[in-house]
């Protein structure tokens, strides 16, 4: 039986951050203050405004990982997955990974 073995893409798939805004904040018009507003009460209060917009700056400009956490929260606002999220996360990492191998 022969293997097919999948090619790796030559092309660095998008940050999840690069996603967020591009697709869902710049279309929904909404500036990064907002929708850390919008993750404050998504949180239940639970973490504070400055904190959330840090972490959401930091995941637009691609300087910090899409967390599980942040996914969750990010989801709740956007009625979207958390899974997609992820997804986008764990492809960037896999491809960041075996170019750092070739």
């Amino acid at each position: 039986m022969e293997r097919y073995l999948k090619k790796r893409p030559t092309r660095r798939p998008s940050h999840p951050g690069e996603i967020l805004k591009n697709l869902w904040l710049d279309e929904l018009g909404y500036s990064q203050s907002y929708f850390a507003e919008l993750l404050v009460e998504a949180s239940g209060g639970l973490s504070k405004k400055s904190t959330l917009q840090t972490k959401l700056n930091e995941v637009i400009s691609g300087k910090r990982a899409m967390s599980a956490d942040f996914a969750v929260l990010i989801s709740k606002v956007l009625k979207s997955s958390p899974k997609m999220w992820m997804n986008l996360q764990i492809q960037l990492d896999i491809w960041e990974a075996e170019n750092r191998a070739a």
